[in-house]
């Protein structure tokens, strides 16, 4: 199931990250050959922007290959440096749920508002919060039932 998950997201932060860069690519060469900028590119390149971060930090949770400080951790016996990444692991997936819940309340706040240039519901680009923190919390949940079969 998680491997069909992480395939999708890889497949949309694909498409994110080159419908970016054609839209940039657009936008420098109206810019600078034609002088005239069309209004969607800046803000759909933004939004683009924002969706491909937020796919890359619900990959890297899955890897757990976030910037650490582990200079310390590391220097613990084995069994306190795997109870201490479980605590941390848990931890995150909390934030995670958390930021699941006020991203659905925040997109379904926005959803009545209209963006400034291509009148998009601004929900449409919230709604990037609770989608890929929801499949963050999947990874890491994975992580979780990692730790409980090395155990074993």
């Amino acid at each position: 199931m998680n491997l069909l998950l992480e395939r999708l997201i890889r497949t949309s932060g694909v498409i994110c990250l080159v419908l970016l860069f054609i839209l940039m690519t657009i936008q420098v060469v109206l810019r600078y050959a034609f002088g005239y900028t069309h209004f969607f590119t800046e803000e759909l390149g933004r939004y683009l922007l924002v969706w491909s971060t937020l796919i890359g930090m619900a990959l890297e949770s899955r890897e757990g290959g976030h910037i650490r400080v582990s200079f310390l951790v590391e220097r613990l016996p084995k069994p306190l440096y795997v109870i201490w990444h479980f605590l941390l692991d848990l931890i995150i997936l909390f934030l995670f749920l958390l930021l699941v819940y006020t991203g659905i309340e925040s997109t379904i706040f926005n959803h009545g508002q209209q963006s400034a240039g291509i009148q998009l519901p601004l929900s449409i680009p919230f709604a990037a919060i609770p989608v890929f923190f929801f499949c963050a919390a999947m990874f890491m949940l994975e992580r979780l039932w990692k730790y409980r079969s090395n155990k074993e």
